[in-house]
């Protein structure tokens, strides 16, 4: 399954060196995509789909669409109130399973993951060169507030929140963190680089490591 996992701290530049990175490499970039599939097959918005906390009404959402499927026995509370008897699924799983059914079918055929936990997904998987694109917060601050055009302000409160969700999805899907190193065979402080740099050694090492892997065979 060729291809490359980038996973990126707010203001690390991820949005504009995934793009970069599939486009040299001919391959498509797979981002939000994954957040529409698992929002239209759980009826949620993407919104919803896209958060690492998966609240309750979600939850309550998760039984009322796979109820009929699980062929759940209905019947009344004291007060008369219909409950589902059927045990609750695990949303977690679901979610992960769904996300990674989708970033599969793409990398057989080469793709760039931007997000979506693929560095924990894949993290066992020849062929896939995992990335994490990190920097120092005020760093990651600077970064963002230029790349989004918003001020220092909006960029600074965005970054603790993004974050946390970020981390929290990987959290929540995985158990693990979104910082081991051992999920990544290449960290890059993208605060310190251009970009474009950035994208092209990630380029370079995916084709060194793949011409690697090759040689294993």
């Amino acid at each position: 399954m060729p291809g490359v996992t980038i996973s990126a701290g707010y203001g690390a530049g991820g949005s504009i060196i995934a793009p970069e990175v599939a486009r040299q490499l001919a391959v498509p970039l797979l981002d939000r995509a994954i957040s529409s599939h698992v929002a239209a097959q759980l009826q949620v918005s993407v919104q919803e789909a896209d958060g690492a906390v998966i609240r309750r009404p979600l939850v309550d959402r998760f039984l009322s669409v796979l109820a009929p499927l699980a062929g759940g026995v209905l019947g009344a509370g004291t007060d008369g109130t219909p409950y589902d008897a059927t045990p609750p699924p695990n949303e977690a799983a679901f979610f992960r399973e769904q996300a990674e059914a989708i970033m599969r079918e793409a990398l057989a055929s080469g793709a760039v993951i931007l997000g979506r936990a693929g560095g924990a997904a894949f993290s066992n998987e020849p062929g896939v060169l995992r990335v994490r694109l990190f920097g120092p917060p005020e760093a990651r601050i600077a970064q963002a507030a230029r790349i989004e055009h918003v001020d220092m302000l909006t960029a600074r409160r965005r970054l603790p929140q993004v974050d946390r969700a970020r981390a929290q999805y990987v959290r929540r899907l995985y158990c693990v963190s979104i910082d081991d190193p051992e999920l990544y065979q290449l960290q890059i402080d993208s605060t310190t680089l251009p970009l474009h740099t950035c994208a092209d050694l990630i380029v370079a090492a995916y084709r060194s490591y793949v011409q690697g892997q090759q040689l294993d065979v």
